[in-house]
C-alpha cells in the first residue's frame, strides 16, 4: 500500500437530526452525474486504489462516483490547494496519535472531508474542530466542553478522542465502510438504516452525505497520491507547530510576553482557549519553527513519504 501524504505537497451517539455537513455541497451543480468522458483510472492509479482498498478490507467504491468526487475538488481548486496546505500544519500531530491506536494513516485524511482542515470549523449541526466532533461524542471521550475551554478545537486531544471514536466504531461494525458511515451521521443511524450488514447493499438507505463519504474519502486518497497528474499546485510555507502542555493554570497574556506572540497569533492557533485563563493540562501551540534549512523526509510503515520543511 502506497499512500504519499507530502507535507510539502500540503498535505457511539446517536444519528442527529440534521447530518454533519461535510464540506463538499452535494447539490452543487459541479456534482450533477458526468453522462460523458472517460471515467476509468491509470493503470498505475488501478493499483493504488486496489492498495487502499487492501489496507481497509474493502471493496473499491464506484469509480464514476470516485471520478465524481475528483472532479469536484478540482473544480474548487483553490479551495483544496488551501486545505491541503493547511493540512500540512497538523499531520506530524495526527498521524503518531493514529499509529498509537493502530489505525490505518490514511485517515489523517479524514479531516479534509469534515472540516477542510479548518480548526476553527462548526457545522450547522454543532459538530466542531478538524474531527468535527459532538459536544456529546466529544464528552464521551474525555474532552472538555465548556465556557472556558472546548477542547474539540484542541489538535491533539481532538485527534485522540476521534482516533479511540474511530476504533469503536470499526470494533462494532467490523469494517470501515460503515464505521466510516457511522462517524458521519452516527453509529445509531447506520444500525438503524443498514441493519449492521453490507454497506454496498444497504448504501441507498442512507442520508446522501453519508452514502457518498467513502468514494469522496477515496478521491481525496487519490489527489493526494498524484497531485502533479491533477496540477494541484501546493507551496509550502516553512512552517512546523511544537505543541506544550500547560502544568498549571495559566495567564494567556504571561504566554504572550514569555513567547514574543501577537495574541491573534495565539488564537489562531488555539481556538480552544476561550476565555484569558488557560487550565493546567491543556495543549496549547505557541510556537512555530520557521525557515527550516533542511528538509525532514520520514517514511512510514506502509510506504507513506512525509516531507516536513
Amino acid at each position: 500500500m502506497k499512500i504519499v501524504v507530502l507535507l510539502a505537497l500540503a498535505l457511539l451517539s446517536s444519528c442527529t437530526p440534521a447530518i454533519r455537513q461535510s464540506i463538499f455541497p452535494y447539490k452543487n451543480n459541479n456534482l450533477d452525474v458526468v453522462k460523458k468522458g472517460n471515467f476509468g483510472f491509470s493503470e498505475e492509479e488501478e493499483k493504488f486504489l486496489e492498495q487502499e482498498a487492501k489496507v481497509f478490507n474493502i471493496e473499491i467504491p464506484d469509480r464514476r462516483e470516485i471520478r465524481r468526487f475528483v472532479n469536484y475538488f478540482l473544480a474548487n481548486r483553490q479551495s483544496f490547494e488551501n486545505t491541503l496546505r493547511r493540512a500540512s500544519y497538523y499531520m506530524p500531530i495526527i498521524i503518531p496519535i493514529l499509529q498509537k491506536h493502530g489505525l490505518p494513516e490514511e485517515l489523517a485524511l479524514l479531516p479534509v472531508i469534515e472540516s477542510a482542515f479548518n480548526p476553527f470549523a462548526v457545522s450547522r449541526a454543532g459538530a466542531a474542530g478538524l474531527w468535527q466532533l459532538m459536544p456529546s461524542t466529544a464528552r464521551r471521550y474525555g474532552l472538555r466542553v465548556d465556557g472556558k475551554v472546548d477542547e474539540r478545537f484542541d489538535v491533539i486531544k481532538s485527534t485522540e478522542a476521534a482516533a479511540m471514536y474511530l476504533k469503536d466504531l470499526y470494533q462494532m461494525f467490523k469494517n470501515w465502510e460503515l464505521a466510516l458511515a457511522a462517524y458521519n451521521c452516527g453509529e445509531n443511524c447506520v444500525a438503524r438504516r443498514t441493519g449492521g450488514i453490507n454497506f454496498w447493499e444497504t448504501q441507498n438507505f442512507l442520508p446522501l452525505e453519508t452514502k457518498n463519504y467513502v468514494p469522496a474519502f477515496f478521491a481525496v486518497l487519490l489527489l493526494t497520491r498524484y497531485p502533479e497528474k491533477y496540477g494541484l499546485n501546493i507551496n509550502m510555507e516553512r512552517v512546523g507547530l511544537m505543541a506544550n502542555r500547560v502544568k498549571e493554570e495559566t495567564k494567556v497574556e504571561k504566554v504572550l510576553a514569555g513567547k514574543n506572540l501577537k495574541e491573534s497569533v495565539f488564537r489562531d492557533f488555539n481556538p480552544h482557549i476561550r476565555g484569558d485563563r488557560i487550565p493546567a493540562g491543556t495543549y496549547i501551540l505557541p510556537k512555530m519553527r520557521t525557515a527550516l534549512k533542511e528538509e525532514k523526509v520520514i517514511l512510514l510503515e506502509n510506504g507513506a513519504k512525509v516531507i516536513i520543511r
